[in-house]
């Protein structure tokens, strides 16, 4: 551990002692921990979950998309795609490259590549209506009709104007609405169909680079470069609620079934915060020189982590039957409680 962590460390510890920390993993369903091993060679990109049997849709720098539950087996997507989005039936699979975009039909197999002359920055999916991109090097948004996407059609290609910067993430709301967070430090609420600017949220002090909508739609969250996250009101535009505790830029964002939010920063740093107070209820590493790289909470509460040495890692409130007989690891803690 360096010296800015173990900083943070000796912090915490002198508020949580082990029976605090014991009842907050416990209270987080993090009783048990295994290690599946390294199933990537390369950093593990995203984890999304694919259907009710917890079974993990994994995308990695370099190497071909996996699929599985406690053992992948990967999916016939060219390894040049390093990122992806889930459609709402979770059946199509929308992957990103640097300057390409391929749409995966998981039931019957099929992939259908699309190239761009600029290179992608984001992407945004609304099932069977558009497919959202923004560029690096551009600070518009570019809304492409779902039933042209692969036909090259231009004329029903769309622009949201309106950034000053490149846009990083993008999030949407509903089948007509959309944030999107810009390396202008600006987060802003668009309406697609009349291609406006509803609202601006302006606070932040660095790029915005993660979004993720709460569960009752009327509030959001975002991460920043300066290293904060931020609770607003999606109607009013108020900031809520600022989040401090990271020492670097945040990644991501999700929320837990219980209501509370938690981030990832660029450490690797799992931060867990009371969404009622800005409070921080627990701060997770890996413990290691493999710092991780993403995570993913299940619909059950199981935490997956993904290093960027590409090892998967789980976290549960139960024991884990695991029917086969593979180097999944142990329950030993190899984590860091912050």
């Amino acid at each position: 551990m360096d010296e800015k962590k173990s900083l943070k460390a000796d912090f915490f510890n002198k508020y949580l002692d082990y029976e605090d920390v014991k009842e907050t993993m416990n209270y987080f369903g993090l009783n048990f921990h295994y290690c599946l091993g390294k199933t990537f060679s390369q950093c593990v990109s995203k984890i999304e979950e694919i259907d009710d049997n917890e079974k993990l849709l994994i995308s990695s720098f370099g190497n071909k998309m996996k699929i599985g539950k406690y053992k992948f087996d990967q999916l016939q997507i060219p390894k040049n795609y390093i990122y992806f989005i889930l459609n709402k039936k979770k059946d199509i699979i929308l992957a990103c490259g640097k300057n390409h975009v391929g749409i995966y039909l998981i039931h019957s197999k099929l992939f259908y590549p699309k190239y761009f002359e600029m290179n992608l920055s984001h992407l945004a999916l609304i099932e069977n209506r558009y497919i959202i991109l923004s560029f690096t090097q551009e600070n518009y948004i570019e809304i492409q009709y779902w039933e042209n996407f692969f036909q090259d059609n231009m004329n029903k290609v769309r622009h949201l104007v309106g950034h000053t910067d490149s846009v990083h993430y993008m999030c949407t709301v509903d089948d007509d609405h959309l944030l999107s967070g810009s390396n202008d430090s600006t987060i802003k609420y668009w309406k697609i169909s009349a291609l406006e600017c509803v609202r601006t949220f302006v606070g932040h002090r660095g790029f915005v680079n993660s979004l993720m909508l709460l569960g009752n739609s009327k509030m959001f969250v975002s991460g920043s470069d300066d290293t904060t996250l931020k609770l607003w009101n999606l109607e009013t535009g108020e900031c809520l609620i600022t989040f401090i505790g990271h020492g670097n830029i945040i990644d991501d964002i999700q929320e837990t079934k219980n209501g509370e939010v938690v981030s990832m920063d660029r450490d690797g740093v799992l931060n867990f915060w009371n969404i009622k107070n800005g409070s921080l209820m627990l701060s997770l590493s890996n413990g290691k020189n493999d710092s991780w790289s993403c995570f993913r909470i299940l619909e059950s509460g199981k935490l997956v982590t993904g290093s960027e040495g590409g090892v998967i890692q789980i976290w549960s409130n139960e024991q884990i039957i695991f029917d086969y007989l593979e180097n999944y690891g142990s329950r030993k803690k190899v984590c860091n409680i912050l």
